[in-house]
């Protein structure tokens, strides 16, 4: 309990400058589809994809797809090489992004929690034309998920920060803190619904996003 404390604490102190700053509030929803497909010696194809609004549910304006390989490194720790292409709205016209990844996954149990720990590293480029330079972005996302069980699904509370970091001009720009419950619908199928507070930094303004996220995740 006192690593998860210290866990909750950094988190408290990471949102602490963002909160004080006055910002502009919307909503939204981010919904969740991934994939996990077991291959031989410990290796694997991961699929993480998202579709997201603003404006409560009446503006779709981002969502990208991705596959990756990975492989298991001993019992707690994983890595993969992928590749992702997202889409977002600007204006009227759409951008595409194209983003090579590296990631390095930990996860392991602390009393009777579940703890996950992912680094991700993305290589950013945009279409021809749009006049956005290249950039490298590291993520960082932590997640915990109680033991505890609720209703008659035996759904489990859970709790996740992600931290962006731009490495060309903008620094820590993005944070993402998502609670919420996640449940078994049937053997190798996940399901999650949960709340997020989404914080994003252009220039010196910050803006806030409350959104629903939802979730599916296929595990083969």
């Amino acid at each position: 309990m006192a690593m998860i404390r210290i866990l909750l604490s950094v988190v408290f102190l990471v949102l602490l400058p963002v909160m004080s700053v006055r910002a502009e509030t919307d909503t939204g929803t981010a919904h969740n589809l991934i994939f996990k497909y077991g291959l031989k010696d410990g290796w694997y194809l991961s699929s993480r994809n998202l579709l997201t609004s603003r404006d409560g549910i009446e503006d779709l304006f981002f969502g990208y797809l991705d596959l990756n390989v990975g492989h298991s490194l001993g019992e707690k720790w994983a890595a993969e090489l992928g590749y992702r292409h997202a889409w977002l709205e600007i204006g009227n016209d759409w951008r595409d992004e194209y983003r090579p990844s590296a990631i390095l996954s930990y996860k392991t149990d602390l009393n009777d929690w579940s703890f996950t720990n992912r680094h991700r590293l993305e290589y950013r480029v945009f279409e021809s034309g749009s006049g956005a330079p290249e950039r490298f972005r590291y993520r960082n996302e932590t997640r915990l998920i109680a033991p505890w069980e609720f209703g008659p699904k035996q759904a489990r509370w859970f709790i996740e920060e992600e931290f962006f970091y731009e490495f060309t001009d903008d620094g820590f720009n993005f944070n993402w803190v998502t609670t919420g419950l996640r449940w078994k619908v049937r053997d190798g199928v996940v399901a999650k619904m949960g709340y997020r507070w989404q914080t994003a930094k252009y220039g010196d303004e910050w803006s806030h996003r409350h959104q629903l996220v939802t979730g599916l995740l296929f595990f083969f």
